[in-house]
């Protein structure tokens, strides 16, 4: 309970304008922070409010309230007020108990009495009588009888007997608090002196008995020994006050100067975002215009080369027609006398030549720069067509990935692979494969708000229509993405029936999708409509295994510490398994090219490795760019290049394994998977299914 002093202010006083000493007293003295609010609340129904005890924050509560907020685990009071900590060390009465507040609240408990009667009367066996006046130096109440008698006895001739209604206006508050006394709780004795070795006020007996060692003095002397410190120490307080006044004037101009701050480099951002914008629609208008005049050009060329074909087309009609009616109805001499004419005329017709048509696509290329005035839009020109990719070729979310390297010959590139046992082939000592340099056509995100959780893809694989086939581990879902970005189909693999299958790589063989989960093979056939079979259970019992698929005819599985590839055909029949000699490592990624040579990433030696189907190690590539690296996923194109994500970068190693260049790097973005396809595209998600499709120039 806190406590509470109820405001006198409103009530009559008998001296204008005076306040009573009980509201001053409240005011400045009883709330430590000077609050409006009173501090004491009446409860003379309450147990304990005549024990009000004070924290060290000043701030006073009845035992019974700060048994509730005690912490007995740390014997500590947090007052609810201000939030002060009050070591207690976990008993109440270790609190200060309040002098101050009890005579405040015997002053006004003296006052709020609802009935006040004669204190005298009942001693004398009378009747209680209503009581008229209260003598401030007994403070007892008096009848008009017994008033008049304490006023002419020798004994309290000079007691101060004041009106009743006088003392509850409180015009004798001053008067009453001086007077009042406090009495030992052991001897009922005044408390008229001070013990300096404990502290504390006591009374005579007190100072006769267990305090008469002690060094003690009246209170009066106490009092005025110390008033000059305790003034001092209050006075303190005002330079304290002005430092925190000072300090929350900084706080409130530091508020202000973040706010301007804020509405300064909002208007800045506005700003230059506006110049970007008319930079950005300037360079749109212009590429805009360069487009519509290339487009132009180009329909003007296709229909003056539409024109003369239907020229041709009619002329040769024409002339079949005609000859047809001269054969059909003609008499022998009409035919004999055209036959010259129609055979030239066929001929001429024969030999008119067709032009050549130039079929040149825009594609749009965006570069990231930093200088937005220097043009960040580029249009190219490919003559390379291809009906499928050029629907959204043209998709405006295109963006460069900057090539941090040209392309390096083979003469110049660094062997820093070496080769241990097989020799390539005599045709290939003829043959140069190609290494192509990649423009970044398009990406797309994968992800559904119907996921329950976080994307997490674990395999990514092509199908022969060109289909992204992706396996997202955590949401036990297979989908098939189309190279726009749309959804073809979602698989899902939980809810079958027995344990839940969580796909972790995939594979596309004999137009079936073909998936491991734990040591298992499953295969979702083409002409069943989203159903799993289990092809068989893989060597081993690990958790995770990798696939590749070799056209429509087999499916390699890499077999991790066992270092080893099995291989099975699209029933699942093991057909045959290839393992190097006395090799130890962890096969994790593979590919197999078109030579049937197997690509396989070991993570526990950080390498490349090339076998051929007999298991002979062709090649270990265990650095680029003369430095060690670390690959994870791996592909190979359709020129048999190899290529291998490690971190935010994209290696190109030769079929060899020799390493070519640093293909691509990142900064915002992690490729997790890689695959490569048929068409020059290459093609690559992060973990959270961002894809990227690139397009290669040779």
């Amino acid at each position: 309970m806190r406590f509470h002093f109820p405001d006198q202010c409103s009530r009559e006083q008998a001296e204008p304008g005076r306040k009573n000493l009980l509201t001053k007293t409240v005011e400045a003295n009883v709330t430590p922070n000077n609050s409006s609010r009173s501090f004491i609340e009446t409860g003379e129904q309450h147990h304990g409010c005549r024990t009000p005890r004070t924290l060290s924050c000043l701030h006073s509560f009845c035992e019974p309230c700060l048994e509730l907020l005690l912490d007995k685990q740390k014997g500590t009071v947090t007052c609810p007020e201000c939030r002060a900590v009050s070591d207690l060390q976990g008993c109440v009465r270790n609190a200060k108990a309040s002098f101050f507040i009890n005579s405040l609240l015997d002053l006004f408990r003296s006052k709020t009495t609802k009935q006040t009667v004669c204190s005298l009367c009942p001693a004398f066996g009378k009747s209680a009588v209503p009581a008229s006046s209260r003598c401030l130096d007994c403070a007892d109440f008096l009848c008009a009888s017994c008033a008049q008698g304490h006023c002419l006895s020798k004994l309290t001739l000079g007691h101060g007997v004041v009106s009743l209604q006088e003392y509850v206006a409180g015009c004798y508050d001053e008067e009453a608090r001086s007077k009042q006394e406090r009495h030992c709780q052991s001897h009922q004795e005044p408390l008229r002196f001070y013990c300096n070795t404990c502290s504390s006020p006591i009374c005579r007996d007190c100072r006769m008995l267990e305090h008469f060692s002690h060094q003690v003095l009246s209170l009066t002397q106490a009092t005025t020994a110390r008033r000059p410190q305790l003034e001092e120490l209050i006075g303190s307080l005002d330079g304290n006050m002005r430092s925190l006044s000072q300090h929350e004037q900084e706080v409130d101009s530091a508020i202000q100067q973040l706010k301007e701050a804020e509405s300064t480099i909002t208007d800045q951002l506005s700003g230059h975002i506006s110049v970007i914008l008319e930079q950005l629609f300037a360079q749109r208008d212009a590429v805009c215009k360069d487009l519509s005049i290339f487009i132009e050009q180009q329909e003007q060329k296709y229909l003056s080369i539409k024109k003369d074909l239907c020229d041709h087309i009619n002329s040769a009609q024409n002339t079949k027609d005609f000859s047809s009616q001269v054969m059909e109805k003609g008499k022998d001499y009409e035919i004999l006398d055209l036959e010259e004419t129609i055979q030239g005329q066929i001929e001429r017709l024969q030999k008119v030549s067709i032009p050549d048509i130039e079929r040149k696509t825009p594609l749009l290329m965006i570069t990231e720069d930093k200088d937005m005035s220097s043009g960040i839009f580029q249009l190219i020109f490919d003559t390379h067509t291809d009906s499928q990719e050029s629907s959204t070729v043209s998709d405006v979310s295109i963006k460069q990935e900057s090539q941090t390297s040209a392309p390096v010959t083979a003469e110049t590139r660094p062997q820093t692979a070496m080769t241990l046992q097989a020799q390539p082939p005599q045709a290939e000592q003829h043959t140069v494969c190609p290494s192509p340099t990649f423009i970044f056509l398009r990406s797309f995100d994968t992800d559904d708000d119907e996921s329950s959780n976080h994307e997490n893809i674990t395999g990514i694989s092509l199908c022969p229509s060109r289909d992204i086939v992706i396996a997202d581990n955590s949401n036990f879902k297979i989908k098939r993405i189309m190279r726009n970005g749309q959804t073809r189909e979602t698989i899902n693999t939980d809810d079958r029936g027995w344990n839940d299958i969580q796909p972790f790589n995939v594979a596309v063989c004999d137009e079936c999708i073909f998936f491991t989960s734990g040591s298992r093979l499953y295969k979702i056939p083409a002409d069943e409509d989203d159903d799993i079979v289990q092809v068989c259970n893989l060597r081993g019992s690990h958790n995770e295994y990798c696939i590749a698929a070799y056209g429509d005819k087999y499916i390699a599985v890499s077999e991790s510490t066992s270092c080893s590839l099995s291989l099975y055909d699209p029933r699942g029949i093991l057909v045959d398994r290839v393992k190097p000699d006395d090799y130890e490592g962890k096969f994790v990624y593979l590919a197999v090219n078109s030579w049937e040579e197997f690509v396989v990433c070991d993570t526990l030696k950080k390498c490349i490795i090339i076998l051929n189907r007999g298991g002979e190690i062709l090649n270990i590539c265990s650095s680029a760019d003369s430095f060690s690296f670390h690959p994870r996923s791996i592909c190979v194109d359709k020129w048999n290049n190899i290529y291998a994500i490690e971190g935010k970068r994209i290696m190109q190693f030769s079929r060899r394994g020799d390493f070519v260049q640093q293909l691509l790097s990142f900064s915002g973005y992690t490729p997790k998977l890689i695959a490569a396809d048929d068409h020059g595209h290459l093609i690559t998600v992060d973990k959270k299914g961002n894809i990227r499709i690139y397009r290669s120039q040779l």
